[in-house]
């Protein structure tokens, strides 16, 4: 089983960051056979999306960088953890280039994963970003099984004996999902079907040129089913 962290924060050793570790020692503890990535997207070398729709077309993003292959793990993974800050009442812009580039939603990038999403805010607009952030874990056919939402003020210590508690009851939700075959919610999977069959494929269906590499994907992933 292999579980991919994502910190979209700018800042690796931030207070984002500092969850984000905890998150990976507290599930390493409880599963020492767990596979864990982490990947601190201020680390790695992505560029922003052209806007292009080549991925639609062919199937594959002309922008070859580490955020393609960053993509490719993912899809294949078990388990994703998703970390931001709060910018503007919005993910982090780190965090955005990840959404735009990721192939989430058309894609379904997240299906049937359980995923653990975390935001860290001081002020104000860090319930808009979690819920920036489970909207996107939804519409790319993905579970929230587990969420933190840290207020901190900033220099604060991000971990403290509260905090870590939560943590660690917040993992123990998660593996519970992780290895479960279909770990969505009822409200989820509804969700899941109305955006993809309502939304997503009639409009895919009424463009078909445009969107012959996407529909090889679907096929390749039993989505046509």
């Amino acid at each position: 089983m292999r579980i991919i962290i994502v910190n979209g924060s700018p800042r690796a050793s931030g207070a984002t960051g500092q969850i984000l570790s905890r998150i990976r020692g507290t599930i390493q503890k409880m599963d020492a056979n767990m596979e864990i990535e982490y990947i601190d997207l201020a680390k790695i070398h992505m560029n922003f999306c052209t806007g292009c729709a080549s991925c639609y077309s062919s199937g594959v993003c002309p922008v070859n960088d580490e955020l393609e292959k960053l993509s490719q793990n993912i899809e294949t993974c078990n388990g994703v953890v998703l970390g931001s800050p709060t910018y503007a009442s919005n993910v982090s812009g780190q965090f955005k280039i990840l959404i735009d580039r990721g192939h989430f939603v058309f894609e379904q990038l997240l299906k049937n994963k359980a995923c653990f999403s975390v935001v860290t805010y001081e002020n104000y607009g860090g319930k808009k970003a979690m819920g920036i952030m489970n909207d996107l874990i939804r519409k790319s056919g993905g579970a929230v099984s587990a969420k933190c939402l840290m207020k901190l003020n900033h220099g604060d210590m991000a971990l403290n004996a509260h905090r870590n508690k939560q943590i660690e009851k917040q993992c123990h939700r998660f593996l519970r999902r992780v290895f479960q075959k279909n770990p969505l919610s009822p409200y989820e999977r509804l969700m899941s079907y109305i955006v993809f069959n309502a939304g997503i494929k009639p409009h895919v269906f009424k463009n078909e040129s445009r969107y012959k590499g996407l529909m090889a994907k679907w096929a390749a992933k039993g989505l046509f089913s």
